[in-house]
């Protein structure tokens, strides 16, 4: 017999957020204590939790003097004493409340005690001996804020007249790059002295044995490379097999010998275009690999998984145009991407640079290929590219119907990505860029541009 219980914890007012609105209930006071008036940022502060503005204690004239501030209410100071305590700033926090021309205060305080200790960030951190750290050393004897604090603080307030402003809000951003990461191949590479000296001859031979065969291997000072068994059919018949050897895949891709690493990387590209073929070709005239598509079978959509849901992208577009004297043409774009293997530190990655092939029939180059491919060049935007480096990655993962195959001899895993503890409002940048605004124009079959999903 089983029995489930459920929990009822009902909504709670955490000790954190008491704590803190204690903390800012204590600024108010002292504050008020010296005639000057409080003004609290509100829910949405983002690292400002209110501004002080400073009147004459004596007769409440406003001295027209302001400063931002950021409180933080702790239950025990860090490394109390009775002289000193430390703080550590967070380095997010810091950049944000250095930059602008808004004077800012750090106040440390104790509610429990009534304690409460203040300090000038720009002045404290403009000190070369402070410039690289982000622990603040209170002295409580001369940074206690109290209603007597006023003097100070007016010397480092400034006139709202002459403006103030604050950096803009700190926020992270993921920078995805273009390197996808090649997560396994073959465990071993298999070399044998062949009679055989030009690759057509390997080919002619290997199709009268009338077994299945691809190009994942190589010719090179007549030996043939590949991560195939050369032991087996129908390599056996263009290999001399007492000659043949086999080594770990490390002692290939992890080698310092140029030659030998040139090798591996080739291998890795015939690899590449053997189980590519036949939906997305290599072809050696523009070094890219386009997916593969004639007149007659028209254009094609794929679903591909973006950043935020799954979308559809035209991996081959057809387009036609009548002529003067009555004639149709017609020609089709097809996504492309070049290539590079490439090893950084410990690993590989496939480095992927999105580009298209505009073709006549979906195999010759159409005449106009050169002047479409600058055009959409100049006319897609970050999010365009994005769409299709994204589209590229999906397709060469596991996932997709290209390597469903558990044996498939190479597997990717992610794009490299990077975690940025800064970053840019898009928006904001790009209206102050005419450049930017190319972003927006219609994506319509007349500019050529893809029939992308641009909802990333």
């Amino acid at each position: 017999m089983s029995s489930t219980r459920q929990s009822h914890k009902g909504k709670t007012l955490s000790r954190q957020g008491v704590l803190g609105q204690k903390g800012i209930n204590l600024i108010e006071g002292i504050v008020l204590e010296m005639a000057s008036r409080w003004t609290p940022s509100g829910p949405n502060e983002v690292g400002i939790d209110g501004y002080i503005e400073l009147f004459d204690p004596g007769n409440g004239a406003p001295l027209g003097r302001t400063l931002a501030v950021q409180s933080k209410a702790v239950s025990d100071f860090l490394n109390d004493s009775p002289d000193t305590f430390d703080y550590w700033c967070d380095r997010r926090d810091l950049d944000y409340w250095l930059q602008g021309n808004a004077p800012v205060i750090l106040i440390i305080s104790r509610p429990a005690s009534d304690e409460a200790y203040w300090v000038s960030i720009k002045d404290y951190f403009s000190d070369p001996e402070h410039k690289n750290s982000t622990k603040i050393t209170f002295l409580k004897k001369t940074q206690r804020f109290t209603s007597d604090s006023h003097r100070s603080l007016l010397e480092i307030g400034r006139s709202p007249e002459i403006g103030l402003y604050l950096a803009p809000v700190p926020r992270g951003e993921r920078l995805h790059s273009n390197l996808l990461l090649l997560e396994n191949c073959p465990a071993k590479i298999y070399v044998a002295s062949t009679d055989l000296r030009k690759p057509r001859e390997i080919w002619t031979k290997l199709h009268q044995t009338g077994h299945e065969t691809d190009g994942a291997w190589l010719l090179r000072d007549k030996r043939l490379i590949a991560f195939h068994d050369l032991s087996e059919m129908p390599w056996s018949t263009v290999c001399d097999l007492g000659t043949l050897e086999d080594f770990d895949t490390a002692e290939w891709s992890d080698s310092e010998d140029i030659d030998r690493r040139r090798q591996f990387t080739q291998l890795l590209n015939q690899t590449l275009r053997a189980h590519l073929y036949p939906s997305v070709r290599y072809w050696p005239d523009e070094d890219c690999y386009a997916y593969a598509r004639t007149i007659d079978e028209g254009p094609l959509k794929l679903p591909y998984r973006s950043l935020k849901r799954k979308s559809d992208i035209s991996v081959v577009s057809r387009f036609k145009t009548t002529t003067r004297d009555g004639r149709t043409l017609q020609w089709l774009r097809h996504l492309a991407f070049r290539g590079q293997f490439r090893r950084l530190g410990e690993q590989w990655y496939l480095e992927i640079t999105p580009t298209y092939r505009f073709t006549r029939d979906g195999h010759y180059l159409a005449r106009l290929h050169e002047d479409w491919l600058k055009g959409i060049k100049r006319l897609e935007g970050n999010r365009a590219v994005l769409s299709v480096l994204l589209f590229w990655a999906d397709y060469l993962r596991p996932r997709t119907d290209l390597f469903e195959d558990r044996d498939a001899p190479l597997r990717f895993g992610k794009l490299l990505g990077f975690e940025m503890e800064v970053g840019i409002n898009d928006k904001q940048w790009l209206s102050h860029d005419p450049k930017g605004k190319f972003e927006e124009i219609p994506i319509t079959e007349e500019l050529f541009l893809p029939n992308l999903d641009l909802e990333i």
